[in-house]
């Protein structure tokens, strides 16, 4: 939900205060059933509301203290200030007695992810019992800066009814999370340039081959089609082998171009077959060049996860381009690559091995660091990125020595909530 700037009565969910006022009116030193108090018991109440009313303005939170109907009949003196600041009137500074339920609805018309409904849910939900409470973070951004709220919901105690309400200002989180989350993207394209890298010579060898078949073939249909009589059966099957050779080239420049790309870190719910399919499509020219043969050992029912299919795709290209270039420097006889997949207990394991000479003791505690690196090419970046890539979706990467003839790598994911094997 987004704010103009400009309080209002209607804006009370949003980090927009409302009203300021003692819990109930210590002036009338009357009790609530409408008879006169003794002097010593209204006293006593009226510095209860004080001390009550003390509590509340010291807290930072913007406060609204609602009844059982969810009408305001209190706020704090951080409520009445954000008011002033952002130009609300008298009536929302002061406002007891505004309903905060139908202020939040008024707010749905203009708010795609209905976040006033939800709020209203949210507040009916802990005054009835049915949660202990219940927390909210939504946009209200100032005209001149972005900021960003948590709104929490809890219930009044001793039979009182009602909620206390408290709007606190997270905008400082928010932004270090959205810089956080810019940054290691920024890391991550960079891991993934450096594979394009490795793999560059062998994707230029990859493109000969479509490029020089669709040049022969061009040809053919230009001595073809100066046949006299044309046969108009080998023009066409010249043609389509002709766009079967362009289509091959352009599948290879889409995937580097893919691979590539910089984009904003967003998961989605997705066959993890996916990304381990694309990833081997990415390596396979090098695998090829180097005379490695590459194994897929699938399930047969798809296992879904929710994550950002191009980054898991960047960790398995990574994996798998460290196996082949173990096994070319250990001028290995036996030359293979397997990648496994398997599900379980509520998470899929992925598992990369290959015949190489394997991780010697010393280098299995420290590949994962930033700069180290067995190799005497590369920037030892790759796994330390490919960690941080994984644990951001919530998984774990790391390296084995189970008695395989070469390197073994592990990395688990959780699988998605609304499916997948198990």
């Amino acid at each position: 939900m987004h704010d103009d700037g400009r309080a209002s009565p209607r804006e009370p969910a949003h980090g927009k205060p409302m009203a300021a006022a003692p819990l109930r009116d210590p002036g009338r030193g009357e009790a609530e059933t409408g008879r006169p108090e003794p002097a010593q018991a209204a006293g006593m109440r009226l510095e209860s509301d004080r001390q009550r009313q003390a509590v509340l303005d010291a807290l930072s939170a913007q406060i609204a203290v609602l009844d059982a109907s969810g009408r305001i009949i209190a706020v704090n003196e951080a409520w009445r200030r954000f008011a002033r600041e952002n130009e609300g009137d008298a009536t929302l500074e002061d406002g007891i007695g505004i309903d905060y339920f139908e202020a939040c609805l008024k707010l749905s018309d203009d708010d795609p992810e209905n976040l006033g409904e939800q709020a209203c849910e949210g507040i009916r939900a802990v005054i009835a019992g049915r949660r202990a409470e219940f927390s909210l973070e939504y946009p209200c951004h100032h005209p001149e800066y972005p900021r960003w709220f948590l709104m929490t919901v809890t219930p009044l105690t001793e039979g009182l009814g009602g909620a206390v309400v408290a709007h606190l200002d997270i905008s400082s989180r928010v932004r270090a999370e959205q810089e956080s989350r810019q940054r290691r993207e920024e890391v991550a394209h960079v891991a993934r340039l450096s594979s394009v890298t490795v793999l560059a010579a062998s994707l230029v060898h990859e493109l000969a081959q479509p490029l020089a078949a669709a040049s022969l073939f061009s040809e053919s249909l230009v001595t073809l089609s100066g046949q006299d009589p044309v046969d108009r059966g080998q023009l066409v099957t010249a043609a389509n082998d002709l766009r079967t050779q362009v289509d091959r080239a352009i599948g290879i420049v889409d995937g580097l171009r893919h691979f590539m790309r910089r984009g904003e870190i967003r998961t989605e719910v997705c066959e993890l077959e996916r990304p381990i399919r694309g990833a081997v499509s990415l390596v396979m020219p090098l695998a090829r060049k180097k005379s490695v043969r590459l194994a897929l050992d699938l399930p047969p029912e798809p296992v879904r996860v929710r994550v950002n299919p191009l980054q898991i795709e960047q960790v398995l290209v990574n994996l798998v381009c460290n196996g082949v270039e173990a096994i070319d420097r250990n001028a290995s006889e036996d030359r293979w690559i397997s990648i496994h997949l398997r599900a379980a207990k509520q998470q899929a394991t992925v598992t990369v091995i290959d015949s190489g000479a394997g991780l010697s003791p010393k280098w299995i505690t420290r590949i994962f660091e930033v700069f180290e690196t067995e190799k005497n090419t590369g920037m030892g970046i790759g796994l330390a990125v490919s960690r941080t890539i994984v644990e951001a979706h919530g998984g774990r990467l790391w390296a084995e020595a189970d008695g395989a003839p070469g390197a073994v790598m592990r990395f688990t994911l959780p699988l998605a909530r609304d499916g997948g094997a198990v």
